[in-house]
């Protein structure tokens, strides 16, 4: 009789919690990130990763994602240097555009940095990027920050 009134009581409780209607909520809203950015460490004290690489290398390419559903035109995605976090020189240390573009039907975008080839002076300097984002298409707060170091 136990088992019975058991089953009886367990099924009364999956039939009636099965019934609830739960409305949750949806996020529609439209972000870049940089992908290094989700994955990497930040450094110590700071809100962005660090990224080195030698001032041999040439180009740096950093993936850019789209968090939103994917677009039927390009995106342009605006991005700027930081002053505070940036010790390297434009033009002299490295090179870069400011803007990049997610292709359509795309949810990854490339930013590329040309990193000038100072020689062999010893030390290093470093690139602080962000990304602005456009009219409909915002930087993720916690992840729009990455900075390179260039040694050299």
């Amino acid at each position: 009789m136990k088992k019975i009134l058991s089953l009886v009581t367990l099924a009364l409780v999956l039939v009636f919690s099965s019934c609830i209607e739960q409305d949750y909520p949806l996020w529609d809203g439209s972000l870049v990130e940089f992908q290094d950015a989700v994955v990497r460490t930040p450094v110590a004290g700071q809100k962005y990763p660090r990224i080195t690489v030698n001032n041999k290398v040439g180009t740096v390419s950093l993936q850019v994602n789209l968090v939103a559903p994917q677009r039927s035109t390009d995106e342009t995605i605006n991005y700027s240097v930081v002053a505070e976090g940036t010790t390297a020189v434009a033009g002299t240390d490295y090179t870069t555009a400011g803007t990049l573009v997610i292709p359509a039907n795309s949810s990854v975008g490339t930013l590329t940095i040309n990193v000038v080839n100072t020689g062999s002076l010893g030390g290093s300097v470093d690139l602080l990027l962000q990304l602005d984002g456009n009219a409909t298409i915002s930087p993720s707060e916690n992840y729009k920050q990455v900075q390179i170091r260039i040694t050299r």
